[in-house]
């Protein structure tokens, strides 16, 4: 038998009459009281997570009891906190038992790794900060004085001007270190490291490596006054000269040029620190 319209709408009234005697919220109540979207109340019900209190035959209508808005408060919990939808039911049984213990444990868990990787991202965030007020309030080619810690570094000999390949060669290196995320806080350095004598210059690509790693590939920058120099272009292979009044009594100059930061950054062409130390 084929119903007709006002059959249809009859029906419709009947059913959520009915569902309301039952203490059940259709699918559009729920989703205003919890703020889950009717999608997303579909998917969760897909991925079989939340399955509606009733359906109803005639309509196919969801609808939900009020039992139900804590599970979907705690399914919403779990996309806030990053946890995969498709594991929730580690924290359910056949029997609607809720284990809250356990998923708090789990969640305590993944909002701590959160709030490191926060904190991680604002240190970043402080040093490119300082780092940029560092380049802008120093005209190119001036030399300027700053302390620098001590550092270590991982390296690669070059033979000059650091190229795509040295690049490639310390990134294959960097990505086999077995280094947690804890291991980076602030900015990793990377660039040219220089050391003149009054004979020969020697040069080596480095990256800068926490310093429990140190191993044979890595050596240690002291800390210590450098002298400091900005430009636009690779000088230093020209230490010597720029920096002759600084280091008078010194026979040879450990230099180190890095990419800095600055508040207007040209991506083609960075700026470039160059450090440098007696020895």
């Amino acid at each position: 038998m084929t119903l007709c319209k006002s059959q249809v709408q009859i029906s419709k009234k009947v059913t959520i009459f009915m569902s309301r005697e039952k203490g059940l919220l259709s699918i559009g109540e729920m989703s205003k009281l919890t703020g889950a979207s009717l999608r997303s109340l579909r998917y969760y019900e897909k991925l079989g997570i939340l399955t509606p209190a009733h359906i109803s035959a005639d309509s196919g209508y969801r609808y939900y009891s009020l039992d139900q808005v804590h599970l979907i408060g705690m399914i919403l919990a779990c996309i806030e906190l990053d946890m995969p939808l498709k594991e929730f039911d580690r924290f359910t049984d056949s029997d609607d038992m809720i284990d809250y213990r356990a998923f708090l444990a789990q969640g305590r868990k993944l909002t701590e790794k959160k709030l490191k990787a926060l904190k991680r991202g604002l240190t970043l965030i402080d040093t490119l900060e300082r780092q940029m007020d560092l380049a802008d309030s120093h005209q190119t080619g001036q030399i300027y004085m700053r302390e620098l810690p001590e550092k270590s570094f991982y390296i690669k000999p070059c033979d000059g001007p650091l190229q795509w390949m040295d690049l490639l060669h310390l990134s294959d290196a960097f990505s086999s270190m077995p280094y947690s995320e804890e291991d980076y806080h602030e900015l990793t350095e990377y660039g040219l490291l220089c050391n003149i004598t009054a004979t020969e210059i020697t040069y080596h690509a480095f990256v800068e490596v926490p310093k429990h790693m140190a191993k044979n590939d890595t050596i240690t920058i002291p800390a210590g006054a450098y002298a400091c120099r900005q430009s636009e272009d690779t000088q230093i292979a020209q230490v010597p000269e720029l920096f002759k009044d600084y280091f008078t009594d010194k026979g040879s100059y450990l230099a180190i040029e890095v990419e800095i930061f600055t508040g207007k950054h040209k991506i083609n062409k960075p700026l470039n620190e160059l450090r440098v130390i007696g020895l």
